[in-house]
């Protein structure tokens, strides 16, 4: 996938890639204004949004409902590299969720693509366009 970065207004940043389009800002600190999540926010909010979807999808091959279903993320430091980070993502289900399903929905969560490109330690490279 191509995704293309235009420069807006102040710390603003849109992200283009087919038919949609991503705004970041950047908080007061830095010069931002606040108006959109961080781009390390959207990044944060993929990992959850990515296992809830994998729930989902596990819920409607069983025909189960997902009302009532929450999922929570936080995220913190390890030891003194801020880099390194532990994400915990929690899932709370109703009394009404089949007992029986109760850890695999929890494996269900762990298939997100998200959580699996980021434990295969992806390369990256920046180079300038020719």
């Amino acid at each position: 996938m191509k995704i293309d970065v235009e420069m807006l207004a102040g710390q603003q940043l849109k992200a283009k890639f087919g038919d949609y389009e991503v705004i970041s800002d950047q908080n007061k600190s830095v010069g931002g204004n606040e108006e959109y999540p961080e781009p390390f926010d959207y990044f944060l909010a993929s990992m959850a949004l990515c296992a809830g979807f994998y729930i989902r999808k596990f819920c409607h091959t069983r025909d189960i409902s997902t009302d009532g279903i929450v999922i929570s993320q936080t995220n913190q430091a390890i030891g003194d590299d801020h880099y390194k980070k532990k994400f915990n993502i929690s899932v709370t289900l109703p009394d009404s969720f089949p007992k029986k399903y109760r850890k695999a929905v929890l494996s269900a969560a762990n298939s997100c693509t998200v959580k699996k490109v980021i434990q295969a330690l992806p390369e990256f490279e920046i180079s300038l366009a020719e």
